[in-house]
This record gives C-alpha cells, structure tokens and sequence, in this order.
C-alpha cells in the first residue's frame, strides 16, 4: 500500500516537473531525466556501501562523487527549469568516466566502459536531440575505437582491472547499466507510440472537423442564397407598391397641384422615399458583404459630379437655414477620372446628408482637394466638414458598423438606421481607401478619405461637336412590357407629360409580336412577369432576323436590386435598367441618351 502511495507521489512529481514544457516530446525527456536520475541516486548509494564494505578505496571515492553529483542534479531539476543543462552536465560526466577507464583506471576497455559510452549515445540523442547527440557520440567512441586499434594485443579487453575491484558491485554495476539502457528505449519508444497515436487522433479529429466545417460551409452558402432570394423577393414586392405610390406622387406634382395638395404630396412623397431609401441601404449593405460588388470604370468629370449632388441636397440645408459650400481644385477642371460615379455619389450623399441631418445651425462644407498628382494619376481627398453635435472618441470606431449610431439618444432625435456610414466603409474598402475622421463633440466633424484615380484632359471640342438635342421626346415610339396594372398607370402618366402614348404589352411573349408587327424607337422591359419573363424576351429579341427590331434600346425596369439582376440584365442584351420606384427625371435622361445615340 505503502508502495503505490510512494508511486503515486512520485508520479505527481514528475507531471508537475515535465509540465514546464509544453512540447509533448520535450516532456517525454524530462521525464527521461528524471527517471534516469532517480535510479542513480539508488545505484551510487548501494555500490558505494558495497565499495565501503569490500573495497577497493578509489571506487568507493568515485561513488561518493558520483552519488554527489546525483543529489545535486535532482534538486537543481526539482527545484528549477534547466533539465537540459542537468543533461549536458551529465553526459560529459558519463564521457570522463569512460576516458579514465581507458586512460587511468581500467587503462583497456571493459563491459561497464562500453555500457557507459553507449549509454551517453542513447541519452544524449534522446534527451538533448541530434546535434548533441551526435558530439557525444562522436566523444567517446572515437576513443575507444583509437585505443582498440593502437592497443594492438587486445581487442574488446572486457575483464583485465588495473587493481582488484569488488565482485558484486562489479556485479551490480553491469547489470544496472543494461537495466537502464533497455529503460530507455523502453521508455522513449513508450512515448514515440503514444505521440504517433496523438498524432493519428489529432489527425482524425481534424479530419471529422474538416467534414463538419465543409458541411458548415455549404448550409451557410446555403442560408445565404436563401437570404439573398428573400432579399431579392421581399425587394420585388416592396418596390412595387412604392413606385405606384412615389410614381403617382410625381405625376400629381407634375399637374400643377394647389398650394395645399402640393404640400401633401410632398410630405407623401417625402415619406415614401425615406422607405425607399431604407430598403435601398439594407440591400446595398447585402450585396456589398457578400463581396461580389464590382466598380464600374467609366469616364467621370469629378466637378460635375460634385455639384450635382450638392444641388440635389442644396434645399434640404436651406431649409434648416444651413449655410452649404462647395470648394473644388482648379486643378479638377477639365479633367475627366476613370471611376464608378454611381458608389461615389453613393459615398458623398450618405456623408453630406448626415452631415445637414446633425448640424442644427452653422455650416457644411464638401471638398475636393487634389493632395498628389503625375502624369497620369492623382489623388483626390475628399472631405465633409460640419458644425453639428460631433461625436464622442469612444464611439468614433462604432459608428461604422451596421445598425449602430452615437447613442440611443441619437436615434430617436434624429431617426435612421445606422447604415450609412457602414455602406461607406465597405464601398471604400472596394476603392482600396478607408475613411478617416475628426470630431470634437459640440463643435463638428470631419469626414475624408482619398481616392487615386487615372486621368485625362477633357478635350475643349467635345461640347461644341456634340450633336444638338432637342429637349423633348414628343413622338418617340415606346413599347412598355409590365403586367402590373398600377405600374402601368403610372408609366403611362409619366410618358404623356413627354408626349409620348405608348403601347402596352402584358408579357414578354406579347411585346415579341408587338415589336415584329411594328417600329419602336425604345422598349421599357419588366423583369417580372407571366408566360415570358423580360430577361428571355429580350434574348429572343436580340436574336430577330430584323438588325433594325434586334438592336432596338431596351431597359430594365426592376424591382428587384441584386447582383444577380445586374449581371443578367446585361446578359440578356439590356442596355441598362431602372430600379423601381424610378425619378422621371432619370427615365428622361435615359430616353434622351439613347435617342441621341440611336440618331
């Protein structure tokens, strides 16, 4: 009982010991150490008593010494973490005592000489590794093969003693030398089965994980898909009811209404596109986290650019008696960026209406500065500057991610939904920038981010060799493909302010025949709708023997917002589509591009 108490401790100790090192293998040496350690202690005292008793004196002094160095060695290993200095004092030990027998005290080579030099090789590669290893090795058996060789008369001399030694602790010694040689492969060979059977586990183990996050991956691409058709759905139906109701909107502002109607329809239409703006920005975030937004690379006049979207939020800073500027670079005129101007339009108008949105009284100020520029590159920084509330430094980082604003307080004084400014960020992560920011609560904020942009001069004839427009569309031949009775009201309104009556077709299949019996300058194509649906429309429409009907202008008129849409509409052989609710103004636009380019 006593026993497996005493094993137990030890035990203990030595998981405590080993447990410095957090190398498995390393782990296993210590233990090697330790154990090799321990049975010296009991060898050095038991052949030095025998020493003691039967002589001869030298022995008994180099027991002593050795029984010494084994009380030293195991509390310097117990007491602190330099099992491998321990090691290293050890072999070298191990290596003298093998050279003095050669040269002093057997003066030939006998079995404990060869026990110990074979027992540093063991030890020292697997206790202190290959290099060790191999300089102890190289240390006492080059030795002992030279004086082999020299010796000439002798060869494996095992028994030849330069004075009478003890028969039993001779005895003794031989055997425990074997014992611990065959403990330590035992023991090593003990731990290379277990490590190789961690190994296979872990191996295993990962494997099965592997499987189960393969499995993971394909129900989270999965739940994605599904997230983004229910996107995509829940758009389709949203939308169309909004652009019945901003389209009608438009109509009934666009018919001279009174004071009082007008007052009306604006607050409905006010409302209706903040809805619509709210399903717009939780769509774009969607489509821009799952990474398969591209950037368009299409001429852009920054200047131009710039003023339009300030013009179009001009009158909401009026309104709160904002003083709103624009600084712009001389160096920016006449020059024509390779850029998507949709995203930036996108970028700017979140900051500048957040910037009107928190400033009560003072200013906003949008900025484009050129900070660096060569032959063919600049760099322009944008900036938003107010003189609203400003925000605190500890919710600086926050203000970036989805659905978070400055505080709850925030919220309900000024509404939204905290995505602007995620959208912001994941746009300009496209552009290869990031947005910086500046604010002192109380005082205003500051917006910017830099953009490099490939440029040219924009040639001084291009507006006067443009062909002349005329600014209306009367006459124009429409065929519109839309199955939604609302929408189709509307459409029509809209065209009959341009003077335009079109012809209406309820389905893809009946637009074909329409357009085979007749002329149309531009067809308006519904995505959505029974028997065919516009994108197989327009694919059969693409490929009619008629080159004057097969290239006819189509656009997409969608309520659904996806990449996916986008990339199928030009597929199909669109040249550009609409999202629903559309601003007449934008249709007006398209209508009038086309028309040009078709003249």
């Amino acid at each position: 009982m006593q026993n497996i108490v005493f094993l137990k401790y030890y035990k203990q100790i030595l998981d405590r010991i080993a447990a410095r090192e957090t190398d498995p293998l390393n782990q296993a040496r210590v233990k090697v150490l330790c154990y090799g350690l321990t049975a010296n202690l009991a060898l050095t005292s038991i052949a030095t008593l025998l020493y003691f008793i039967q002589g001869p004196p030298l022995q008994f002094f180099r027991g002593l010494i050795a029984f010494a160095i084994a009380v030293v060695s195991v509390y310097l290993v117990y007491h602190f973490p330099v099992w491998r200095k321990v090691s290293h004092f050890i072999c070298i030990v191990l290596s003298l005592v093998v050279w003095s027998n050669l040269l002093v005290y057997v003066k030939g080579t006998n079995i404990p000489t060869l026990q110990f030099a074979f027992l540093v090789v063991v030890f020292s590669f697997y206790v202190l590794g290959q290099k060790w290893g191999l300089i102890y090795s190289l240390l006492n058996i080059l030795p002992i093969v030279a004086y082999t060789v020299l010796d000439g008369k002798h060869y494996f001399f095992s028994n030849i003693p330069a004075q009478p030694i003890s028969q039993p602790a001779y005895v003794f010694v031989v055997t425990y030398n074997f014992l611990l040689i065959v403990f330590l492969h035992y023991h090593f060979f003990k731990t290379f089965n277990q490590n190789i059977l961690h190994v296979t586990k872990a191996k295993n183990d990962l494997s099965s994980m592997n499987k189960v996050l393969q499995q993971a991956m394909k129900e989270l691409e999965k739940t994605s898909k599904a997230k983004m058709d229910f996107l995509s759905t829940m758009s389709h139906e949203l939308r169309t009811p909004l652009n019945g109701v901003i389209g009608l909107s438009n109509i009934m502002l666009m018919e001279n209404p009174r004071e009082d109607q007008k007052e009306n329809l604006s607050v409905l239409k006010f409302s209706a596109e903040n809805l619509l703006s709210l399903i717009n920005d939780i769509l774009d975030l969607n489509k821009l986290e799952s990474g398969k937004t591209e950037l368009e690379k299409i001429p852009v006049d920054l200047t131009d650019l710039l003023q339009k979207i300030t013009a179009s939020l001009q009158l909401k800073a009026t309104e709160k008696g904002l003083v709103f500027e624009l600084v712009v670079d001389k160096f920016l005129e006449n020059k024509i960026v390779n850029s998507d101007p949709t995203r930036i339009t996108q970028v700017l108008i979140n900051l500048i209406n957040n910037a009107i949105k928190f400033t009560e009284t003072g200013s906003v100020k949008a900025c484009l500065e050129v900070v660096d520029h060569s032959k063919e590159l600049l760099t322009v920084r944008f900036s938003v500057t107010d003189t609203g509330i400003g925000i605190p430094p500890e919710k600086q980082a926050d203000i970036f991610e989805p659905f978070t604003q400055a505080s709850k307080s925030t919220t309900r004084q000024f509404g939204g939904t905290g995505l602007g400014l995620a959208i912001v960020k994941k746009i300009l992560l496209m552009f290869n920038t990031s947005i910086h920011l500046e604010s002192i609560p109380g005082m205003g904020t500051k917006f910017w981010f830099d953009i490099q942009f490939a440029y040219s001069e924009r040639e001084a004839k291009r507006r006067s060799e443009a062909p002349a427009i005329q600014n209306e569309l009367q006459g124009l031949k429409v065929l519109v493909a839309e199955d939604n009775l609302v929408n189709v009201m509307v459409i029509k309104k809209i065209l009959s302010h341009w003077d335009i009556n079109p012809k209406i077709a309820e389905n893809g299949a009946v637009a074909i025949h329409l357009l085979k019996a007749e002329d149309f300058d531009v067809v308006l194509m519904d995505l959505h709708m029974p028997e065919m649906d516009g994108y197989e429309a327009s694919k059969r429409i693409r490929q009619l023997q008629d080159p004057a009907k097969s290239s006819v202008p189509i656009i997409a008129l969608t309520a659904s917002v996806s990449n996916a849409v986008d990339r199928k509409v030009l597929d199909a052989g669109m040249d550009g589509y609409l999202s629903k609710p559309f601003n007449p103004d934008d249709l007006y636009d398209k209508l009038i591009r086309l028309t040009a380019s078709e003249q």
